[in-house]
This record gives structure tokens, sequence and C-alpha cells, in this order.
């Protein structure tokens, strides 16, 4: 062999073509020289493997290590541990908080001021309640004329004719009315209640006629008080379906009209209650004064001449007490008269069906005046 030849130490991949093109197979490992050998042939060098440079393996570090590690650190043994864990286990208590006092004042503060909103909200409720309740109005009191009193009475039979007995001793004004009622009194004159039975006059079971009483109606009557110049009588407005009907009724009922209604019309011997009137009382002082004055001078008379004698004879009554026709304001009435001409109760009807029971022709004028203008009033 040709020591001339030069040596390759670098491979390159031009001799590695040219290697393959020449049938030869290229070597990986770096070309060495040939080494002789002994026996003077040479020997192929065989390349030696290149050594592998494996990555040393870091340690797997875990709790066990760690804790390991950390004992060894501290010089801790195991019962050192224990005790550590057990103390870890109980851990120290918080501290209460404490209020202060001005954490007191807000939270007084603060219920007062919800105590001060519940009651604003209770009172604000009842005052929407008051303000937003449903308006019940008063019951209107029907009644035919314009009237300046109202009273409610009530009873039947003789307990109601004492409270109409009560109501005519309390006083009024001259001129004026007070309407009586009772607590079925109709509001309206088309009210179904508006029936014969539920007024006044029905209820005080006066022993009319049957044919009167059948005829009396609910609507459109009134009770009342009426006081005319100081004169203070009850009085009757009453509805009738039957003019002939009725005024025939009065007429068979005047024998024992001024006894039945003799309570509400008393004569002037005896006024409400069964008192004697203040009016027979001065009448009588009067005429017992000039008895006495006309009994002296005859004794005196007698004293002196002795020749004549008083005698008195006593007067004929000039009326006689009954019933009888008479005209007040342009209608026709029939007023009944004592011995003395005083009016004790009269009736007459304002038109064919209101009938009016009065005391005398004063009081039926000024019941009859409101009638004219409440039905003046209506049209």
């Amino acid at each position: 062999m040709d020591d001339a030849t030069p040596k390759k130490y670098i491979r390159t991949f031009a001799s590695d073509i040219a290697t393959l093109k020449s049938g030869g197979t290229p070597d990986l490992a770096p070309l060495r020289p040939a080494v002789s050998s002994g026996e003077g042939g040479l020997v192929e060098s065989k390349s030696a493997p290149a050594s592998m440079h494996e990555p040393i393996p870091v340690p797997l570090e875990t709790y066990a290590s760690d804790f390991s590690d950390r004992m060894k650190a501290t010089h801790a043994s195991t019962a050192t541990v224990l005790a550590a864990e057990q103390d870890a286990m109980y851990t120290s208590p918080q501290e209460e908080s404490r209020f202060s006092r001005k954490d007191f004042v807000y939270i007084f503060a603060g219920i007062l001021l919800l105590v001060a909103g519940g009651f604003g909200a209770y009172f604000a409720y009842v005052h929407y309640l008051s303000t937003n309740a449903p308006v019940i109005s008063a019951p209107i009191i029907f009644a035919p004329i314009f009237v300046d009193e109202k009273e409610q009475i009530s009873g039947t039979g003789a307990a109601l004719l004492s409270a109409i007995e009560q109501s005519v001793n309390r006083p009024l004004s001259s001129g004026t009315i007070r309407l009586l009622y009772t607590e079925n009194a109709t509001v309206s004159t088309s009210s179904p209640q508006a029936t014969a039975g539920n007024s006044i006059f029905s209820m005080l079971r006066i022993p009319a006629p049957d044919i009167f009483l059948r005829n009396l109606q609910g609507t459109n009557s009134m009770t009342g008080v009426v006081n005319i110049s100081g004169n203070q009588s009850p009085f009757f407005i009453l509805s009738v379906a039957s003019y002939g009907d009725t005024f025939s009724g009065m007429l068979s009922w005047e024998p024992s009209l001024t006894s039945d209604l003799g309570t509400l019309f008393p004569s002037f011997a005896e006024s409400f209650g069964g008192q004697a009137s203040s009016s027979v009382i001065a009448t009588t002082i009067a005429t017992t004064t000039t008895a006495t004055t006309t009994s002296a001078t005859a004794t005196s008379s007698l004293s002196g001449s002795m020749l004549l004698s008083a005698s008195t004879t006593p007067k004929t009554p000039v009326f006689v007490a009954g019933f009888r026709d008479e005209i007040v304001n342009n209608h026709d009435v029939r007023v009944y008269r004592d011995t003395e001409n005083r009016s004790i109760l009269l009736y007459g009807y304002w038109n064919q069906s209101t009938l009016i029971i009065a005391r005398d022709p004063s009081a039926f004028s000024e019941i009859m005046l409101r009638l004219a203008s409440s039905r003046s009033m209506t049209q």
C-alpha cells in the first residue's frame, strides 16, 4: 500500500456518494489507518462505538423525603413530631368581640326608629281607613211639610201616647213645628215600609172605625207638635185613599172622638197629664173673687136696708159643646167647641187625599200654609 495516500479524517457527503457509486458501503465510523499485524499483514481497525452520554437522573422529591430531611435538619425525634401535631389540633379561641358604648347607642336608636316606623305605618293605615271608609248617610225622615225639629219616639199604644205627651210638654219656639217619628219611619215615599201599619197614628191603637183605618196610608202621613202664640199641641197629617170613606168614618166617630183622643186633645179643664191648666185655675180664681165680692156687697145692702134680698140665678151656657161646621182658610172643617166656645179639636181636608187633625184653627192654618209651600216647591 502506498504510504503517500492521504488519510481521511473527515467523512463527507461527497465521499459517501462516491463510495456508493463504486459499489461499496460507506463506513459510518471515522477512517483510521490500518494496523499491521505481527505477521506483517494488515489488520483492519475496528472502530469503537461512540460513547452514549446518558443524562443523570434527578432524585424524586416526596413528602417522606422532605419530612426526613426536616427531621435531620432540626434533629427532631418522633415524640416531638407527635407532640407538635397534637398541639396543632387545638386552635386558640378567638377573642370575643366587645361592643363599645357607641355601638349600643346605635343599636338602641335603630330599635327606636323601627318602633316609630311601625307606629307611623299603623296610624297612616288607620287614617287611610277613616278617610276612605264608606260614607253612611243618616236616614232622611220624610215629612210632607217643612219642619224645624225632629224627635224620635218609641212604643205602641199607651206608651206611644205618653211619649207624644212628653214631647208636647217640651217647649218649642212660637211658629215652629217638631216632627215625631219612630224607628220604622220611612225614608222616602216609595219605600215598601210606607204602610199604614207603620204610621204613628196606627201604632196608637185608637178605636177608630174600620172604614176609616182601612183607607189610611203611610205615605205622606205625619205626626208632630206645633206651637202657635205659645199654645203647644199635637197634630196629625194623614194620607187617605178615599175621601168619601174616611169622611164618613170620621162622622161616625164624632160621638167618641173627643174621648178617644182626649189624652192628646184634652179639655181646657185639664192639661196634658191630667193636671188642671193654668188658664182654668186663673178663671176659677177670678170667678171666686167676683162671687165673694158680690156676696159681700149683697150682705152689706141687706144690712143697710133690710128691704131686698140678694138672689143669684145660674147662667145658662150660651154655647152647647159639640161638633159644628166652620170654614178655615177657605177649607171646610169640623170643630168641637166646649161651652166656652173654645176649640178642643178639629179636622178637615186640605185636598181629597190629605186629612188634618189639629187643636184649633190657628194650628190648622199653619199646617195648611206649610203644605201649600211644600207642594209649590215640589212642582
